[in-house]
């Protein structure tokens, strides 16, 4: 029988220091997912490397696991990539590498998820996107196909990397249905807005927070919390303006299940991002049953269709003009949820990794 190893490198974070980013949360997703499945018509096996110790074997899993104690850096990676170290290991016959790129000896049997085009389309002065322009570009080119999460990923991909339409295969995330879903208990506390996946670059986040202010000087029974690790202090500062003081808070560890207590409790997600590969909050959301607010651009309307409201980043006044519809109620939550529920059911985990099996059958 043929192997698949998938590089679960983007995933062990979580058991280390307790969180992951949203390549490894969604390679988790994935993952996990394929282990639902029976008769899978190849071995899968999962890939580890750190000094810790750390493996597979975490995700509890029914998979067989293998790993190399070596650091995981780009340098010791591409080291690695000149031996057959990774192939004695693993004896692969297709390698899947989740996280956009890394440092292979074959690319010609390798299958790599690329998660979008930002560091071309929307490069962020927080990450080092001059790097990703010169070295994502070589595996794209080089390796067997492509997995991406979205139509207009794929175009980016196309676009900016030069690489034909055959090659790239949309297989859409999807969402846990155990854990994102309308809740009908009481709410508690006051009514507020919602803002998850916050930064200063291009999700935008300081937009919500001007568009706020002014509702704010109407005495408003709504308040904004902000899903948001790491603030910055300026942010924090600007917050905690007399005038805005106890009208917006900022919770940074916040897990799956009291992010979906957060979705399900609140009036509305604003998510006015300048650019996304897929948008993961605003399907959440619209899975609890919240009316979300995001724009017009990338693949946000892929994802939001016609349950979602937009909005151009940067028009404020429209922002505010939502919020103060919501605090009169001239547009209601309950009027929404509805579609919202609806839209969220054309999305799931389960549709994701049986379009990935196709494109690993294809390649082997």
């Amino acid at each position: 029988m043929k192997k698949v190893v998938i590089d679960i490198n983007s995933v062990l974070p979580l058991y280390s220091r307790g969180w992951i980013s949203g390549i490894g949360r969604t390679t988790k997703e994935l993952v996990e997912q394929l282990g639902r499945i029976d008769d899978l018509p190849f071995e899968l096996l999962l890939y580890s490397q750190n000094t810790k110790g750390i493996s597979g074997r975490k995700m509890g899993l029914d998979f067989s696991c293998r790993h190399i104690c070596l650091p995981h850096k780009p340098l010791v990676n591409k080291i690695i990539s000149k031996t057959p170290l990774r192939e004695i290991a693993t004896r692969y016959d297709l390698l899947h590498i989740p996280h956009n790129f890394e440092w292979v000896r074959h690319p010609e049997r390798t299958v790599v998820t690329i998660h979008d085009a930002m560091y071309f389309a929307c490069p962020d002065e927080v990450f080092d996107h001059d790097y990703a322009q010169r070295v994502y570009p070589i595996l794209a080119k080089r390796c067997r196909a492509i997995i991406t999460c979205s139509e207009s990923s794929k175009r980016d991909i196309m676009k900016y990397m030069d690489i034909n339409d055959d090659k790239i295969f949309v297989c859409p995330w999807g969402y846990r249905k155990d854990i994102f879903h309308p809740n009908k208990g009481k709410k508690t506390g006051y009514p507020y807005f919602l803002c998850v996946s916050c930064s200063t670059g291009r999700k935008n986040t300081m937009s919500i927070v001007k568009a706020y202010e002014q509702l704010v000087k109407q005495k408003p029974m709504h308040e904004l919390v902000l899903v948001w690790p790491n603030t910055p202090q300026e942010v924090l500062e600007y917050c905690n303006q007399g005038h805005l003081r106890n009208h917006i808070y900022i919770t940074t560890d916040v897990d799956d299940e009291r992010l979906s207590v957060l979705y399900n409790e609140a009036t509305a997600l604003f998510f006015p991002s300048r650019y996304e590969g897929f948008g993961l909050p605003v399907l959440e959301a619209m899975a609890c049953g919240t009316p979300v607010i995001t724009c017009r651009n990338s693949s946000l309307t892929e994802v939001g269709g016609d349950a979602a409201l937009y909005v151009d980043p940067d028009d404020i006044p429209t922002m505010y003009s939502y919020m103060e519809q919501f605090e009169q109620g001239t547009l209601k939550k309950s009027d929404l949820s509805e579609r919202c529920i609806e839209q969220a059911s054309h999305f799931s985990w389960e549709r994701c990794a049986s379009q990935t099996v196709e494109v690993y059958k294809q390649c082997l």
